[in-house]
C-alpha cells in the first residue's frame, strides 16, 4: 500500500499509480523574510521554514492570513538569499502550507542545491512513500526518477512532472488563459505559425513563391532584414508579414517613410527629443524607436539617410541603444529593424553616400521583390483580387472584360502593384456595365504606346531625356507629368531625385 502524506498537493495519477508529492521534501529550520502589503503599508515578518520542497513549504511564524501572492526570501547557508513568491494553500500542523513560485531557473537551481545537500534517503520512495530502493533508475510504483546525484536530474524531473504542475494551476485559468498558453507555446517556443504570407500576398510566379519562402524562414528569427524593390512592389506589406509571423507579433509595428520627412526633422522623429532640445521643442517626445519597443520598426527608403543618421542607426544595430536629441543619457530598446529601399545601395556605397558597415549590418538577410512586369499572370490574379475586395463592400462590376485583360497583360506597370490597384479602383468606379473595361481603367492603346517608350529604355540617359521632355512639356506640373508618364507622383519624385532633376516651375 502507498503511504500518502496529506500535507502535500492533491492526488495525481501517474501511469496508474498514486503520487502525492511532486517534489522531495526535507526537514529544515531555515529563516526567511516574508514581505506583503497590509492597509497600504509594507509589512516584513521573519518566519521559519520547517519543511521545504521545490514546490512548497511549511512555514511557522506568519501572523497574517494572506489571500494574495507575497514575497518570501529563504536565507540559504553558503548560497545567500533566494527570492520567491508564495501563496497560502492551507494551515497545517501548527504552521501554514504555502506553494512556491519562481521568477527564473537560477533561483530554482539554488534551492535545489540546498535541498539535495540536506536530503535524507531511506528504502522508501520520497515521492509516493512506497517501498523502493532504486537509486539509479526510477521508482517502480510512481515512475519518477530517483538518481538525485545526476547533474541533469532536475531537468528530467521537471519534464516528468510538468503535466501535474500544470494541472494544479488549471483551476485558476479560464478559456482565454488557456488559449493564450497554447498560442504562446506554438508561436514563441515551437515557432509554429498560424498565418501564411500567401494570405497577405497574391501571386504564384516563381519570384513571389521564392519571396514567400524567404519570409517564412526569416520571420521567426531576430535578424535585421533588408527589402529591395521598386516603388509599389509591396515592401511595407512584406515587412508587416515578417512582423506578423514573428515572435514579436504581439508588439507594435511602426512604419516610417524616411523620404517623406525632411532631413532636419528625421532624427527627432526617429529618436525622439528632450524638452528645449531645439526651437519648438516645448515638451519631451519619444521617437519611433521607442514607440516600436518590443516590436518591429520598418524604415522605408533608407537610401537617402544623412551620414549622421546612418551613424546613429548603425550604433543602434550594434548595441541596441538610442539617445534622444538633446539628451545626455541613452537607453536600451528592444526593436527589430526591417529596412527597405528602391535605390541601388551598392552604387551609393561606391559614391560614398552610404556607409559600407551599415549596409552589411542591414544586409544580413535580403529579400528582393520582383517588379510586377516580371510576375507574369500575377498581374491578372492581383487585378481580380483587388476587384473582389471592392465588390464585397460596394455594388459595381464583378468581372474584367477580355479587352481589359489583354491591356493589363501588355502594360509594363512602372508603378507596380500600387498602380494596378489604383487602376482597378478607377475602373470599378468608372465602368458603365457589368465588366471593367480598358477605357475605364485608362489603359488605352495610346497610353500603352507612351508607357512602352517611357521606361523600357535601360540606360539612364534615355530615361533622363524622356523625363526632362515630359516635365518641360507640362511646365513641370508633377501631377500632369506623372500621369503622362503613367507613374505615380512619388515615383516621379524619386526618379527626379536619382537623376538630380530639381522641382521647378517655368
Amino acid at each position: 500500500m502507498c503511504n500518502i502524506d496529506e500535507s502535500e498537493s492533491p492526488v495525481v495519477l501517474t501511469q496508474g499509480f498514486c503520487m502525492r508529492r511532486l517534489d522531495v521534501r526535507i526537514k529544515t529550520k531555515l529563516e526567511a523574510k516574508v514581505t506583503y502589503i497590509s492597509r497600504e503599508e509594507r509589512v516584513e515578518e521573519l518566519v521559519t521554514i520547517k519543511e521545504l520542497s521545490l514546490s512548497g513549504a511549511l512555514v511557522f511564524g506568519l501572523t497574517s492570513e494572506l489571500n494574495e501572492l507575497f514575497s518570501i526570501k529563504p536565507i540559504l547557508p553558503d548560497l545567500g538569499e533566494a527570492e520567491l513568491l508564495g501563496k497560502i494553500v492551507r494551515p497545517g500542523r501548527g504552521g501554514v502550507a504555502i506553494r512556491l513560485f519562481y521568477s527564473d531557473k537560477q533561483t530554482m537551481l539554488g534551492l535545489w542545491k540546498y535541498i539535495k545537500r540536506n536530503l535524507v534517503l531511506t528504502d522508501r520512495c520520497p515521492y509516493c512513500n512506497c517501498a523502493d530502493d532504486s537509486r539509479e533508475g526510477s521508482c517502480e510504483k510512481c515512475n519518477l526518477y530517483l538518481n538525485f546525484q545526476n547533474e541533469h536530474y532536475l531537468d528530467r524531473h521537471i519534464e516528468n512532472t510538468f503535466a501535474a504542475r500544470l494541472q494544479i494551476r488549471l483551476s485558476r485559468l479560464n478559456l482565454e488563459h488557456l488559449q493564450k498558453i497554447i498560442h504562446f507555446v506554438d508561436s514563441k517556443i515551437l515557432k509554429i505559425q498560424h498565418r501564411s504570407p500567401d494570405k497577405e500576398f497574391v501571386g504564384s510566379s516563381p519570384g513571389m513563391l521564392a519571396v514567400f519562402s524567404m519570409i517564412r524562414k526569416v520571420a521567426p528569427t531576430e535578424m535585421s532584414v533588408l527589402i529591395l524593390g521598386e516603388s509599389g512592389t509591396g515592401k511595407e506589406l512584406t515587412a508587416r508579414a515578417i512582423h506578423e509571423m514573428s515572435g514579436r507579433q504581439g508588439g507594435p509595428f511602426v512604419a516610417v517613410n524616411c523620404a517623406a520627412i525632411p532631413d532636419t526633422l528625421l532624427e527627432a522623429e526617429l529618436f525622439g527629443f528632450e524638452k528645449g532640445a531645439f526651437t519648438g521643442a516645448i515638451a519631451t517626445k519619444r521617437g519611433k524607436f521607442e514607440s516600436a519597443n518590443g516590436g518591429t520598426l520598418f524604415l522605408d527608403e533608407i537610401g537617402g539617410l544623412t551620414p549622421g543618421l546612418q551613424a546613429k542607426l548603425l550604433r543602434f544595430l550594434e548595441d541596441r541603444i538610442i539617445e534622444r536629441v538633446g539628451s545626455e543619457s541613452s537607453q536600451k530598446i528592444d526593436v527589430r529593424v526591417v529596412a527597405a529601399t528602391n535605390c541601388d545601395l551598392n552604387s551609393q556605397m561606391k559614391l560614398g553616400n552610404f556607409r559600407t558597415d551599415l549596409f552589411y549590418r542591414l544586409n544580413s538577410f535580403t529579400i528582393k521583390l520582383p517588379p510586377l512586369r516580371e510576375r507574369g499572370e500575377d498581374k491578372l490574379l492581383l487585378a481580380r483580387h483587388f476587384l473582389d475586395k471592392l465588390a464585397r463592400n460596394e455594388s459595381g462590376p464583378k468581372d474584367i472584360s477580355v479587352e481589359a485583360v489583354e491591356a493589363i497583360r501588355r502594360h509594363t506597370w512602372p508603378g507596380n502593384v500600387r498602380e494596378l490597384e489604383n487602376k482597378v479602383r478607377r475602373g470599378f468606379l468608372m465602368a458603365a456595365g457589368e465588366q471593367i473595361d480598358a477605357a475605364s481603367m485608362e489603359l488605352t492603346e495610346q497610353d500603352l504606346a507612351v508607357e512602352n517608350v517611357s521606361f523600357k529604355a535601360g540606360d539612364v540617359k534615355s530615361r533622363e531625356e524622356k523625363v526632362r521632355e515630359v516635365l518641360a512639356s507640362h511646365d513641370y506640373n508633377i501631377s500632369r507629368a506623372a500621369k503622362k508618364l503613367k507613374i505615380s507622383r512619388p515615383s516621379l519624385y524619386s526618379i527626379m531625385k536619382k537623376l538630380g532633376l530639381q522641382h521647378r516651375s517655368k
